[in-house]
């Protein structure tokens, strides 16, 4: 198994690799060393070598990336500069621990930012797998007739019109915005010796490659679409986690309280919690309930308001089956955790995937999407009073969670391992 250095894309990989362990898969799991306290028993970790062991946190604060606004252009410099330079380190890494292995059949799981499967899937020279599974932990990247392109932001649209124009749009994002990043990925992959006659998007190979892609999340939350290949399948997203530790001492006013207010940044985009969480905290300050501010990090939260608790970490599926509202910069983890537990939001974010998740998020009706980076404090009180007074918008949270608690994600998991695994 295979996650790219990111730890919303190693945590679920992470629980799937502890599930597959438990029923007695031999289970190997390759990403970042800084991850291998996590990796849990009977799972092997391989920690990835050079320069696949990029430090993400590190490279978000590049000051070339800190110079380009949050939105597409940002989003075009983490595709190059994190994910795809990383594609040939991977696949030495990917094509080492397959060498090991010797002549025993080996089915490689990847989540969709892990572009170093792609060379061997492609025709490079070496070592390969016996069959792939793609796991989706992201908001779901193939392009689309039906939709614009991912990393847009760009609501769809399946008329004749809307197609014309999601056509434009992406061959504006393949060829132009993401040009650089398609382009080294294929000049990568010639120097691997990939020997496929056509290279696809590289954004759409992670899904395109594999035997199976199971999508972790429900369709709606990837836009009803027309042409998704027969491989695919939505299967929900992982169960709830058991947190453990002890629940904060203040807990026992989240049990009390009318109404209550979650508000977070996730664990990456939280470097400057005036994003997000202050103006959140600032504009709730005379709100009538209780609100509660998860970090995520360390760090110093100023002018927190009486009816404010600020915790760096919390159990969020204990603390959302009492949420009205939860406030989010957009993390696709964060934004199906919610809606597992039937909760309506206010998204913000434009950083990341957070831009593409947040208006596909919209598009359920299940949230508003405030579309900033850095959201005022006065339209965040507006969008949180809009959710709690319209009930359209906890009825379609409770809709989608139906949906999600229909599927039983680790059961597809095995379920498609074994048809793969059949005839080895």
């Amino acid at each position: 198994m295979a996650a790219s250095p990111v730890y919303g894309h190693f945590a679920p990989l992470k629980r799937v690799a502890a599930f597959l362990a438990g029923r007695g898969h031999d289970v190997t799991l390759l990403s970042h060393e800084q991850f291998r306290p996590m990796a849990g028993e009977n799972v092997r970790y391989e920690a990835f070598t050079g320069e696949a062991g990029i430090d993400v946190e590190q490279a978000h604060a590049e000051p070339e990336r800190l110079a380009i606004p949050a939105g597409p252009e940002r989003f075009a410099w983490d595709m190059r500069n994190i994910f795809v330079k990383a594609v040939a380190p991977q696949f030495r890494d990917v094509q080492r621990i397959l060498a090991e292995a010797g002549d025993e059949p080996v089915v490689l799981i990847y989540e969709t930012a892990f572009l170093g499967a792609a060379p061997s899937l492609l025709g490079a020279p070496g070592p390969r797998p016996a069959a792939t599974i793609g796991l989706g932990p992201v908001a779901f990247t193939l392009s689309s007739v039906d939709t614009a392109p991912f990393g847009m932001g760009l609501a769809p649209d399946s008329s004749e019109e809307g197609r014309a124009r999601h056509r434009e749009a992406n061959a504006f994002m393949q060829e132009q915005l993401l040009g650089p990043a398609q382009g080294l990925f294929e000049q990568t992959l010639a120097e691997l010796g990939v020997t496929a006659a056509e290279i696809p998007f590289f954004l759409d190979s992670p899904v395109l490659n594999a035997d199976l892609f199971l999508q972790m999340s429900v369709e709606e939350l990837s836009y009803m679409r027309s042409d998704t290949p027969a491989h695919v399948r939505f299967i929900g997203t992982l169960p709830p986690a058991d947190a453990g530790g002890e629940l904060p001492e203040w807990w026992p006013e989240v049990e009390a309280a009318e109404r209550v207010v979650v508000v977070t940044q996730g664990t990456i985009a939280n470097q400057d919690f005036g994003e997000l969480i202050e103006p959140a905290l600032d504009g709730l300050a005379s709100f009538p309930g209780l609100v509660i501010a998860a970090t995520g990090r360390p760090g110093e939260v100023r002018n927190v308001p009486a009816n404010a608790r600020v915790t760096e970490f919390v159990p969020f599926d204990e603390l959302l089956p009492h949420a009205d509202v939860f406030v989010t910069n957009g993390g696709f983890g964060a934004v199906q955790q919610s809606l597992r537990n039937g909760v309506p939001m206010v998204a913000a974010g434009l950083s990341e995937e957070k831009l593409e998740s947040n208006v596909r998020l919209a598009a359920t009706g299940a949230a508003v999407n405030l579309a900033s980076q850095r959201a005022a404090p006065a339209e965040i009180r507006k969008a949180v009073e809009e959710v709690v007074a319209t009930a359209s918008y906890r009825n379609n949270a409770r809709r989608l969670a139906a949906d999600y608690a229909a599927v039983d994600a680790f059961g597809e998991i095995e379920r498609a391992l074994a048809e793969l695994t059949h005839y080895l």
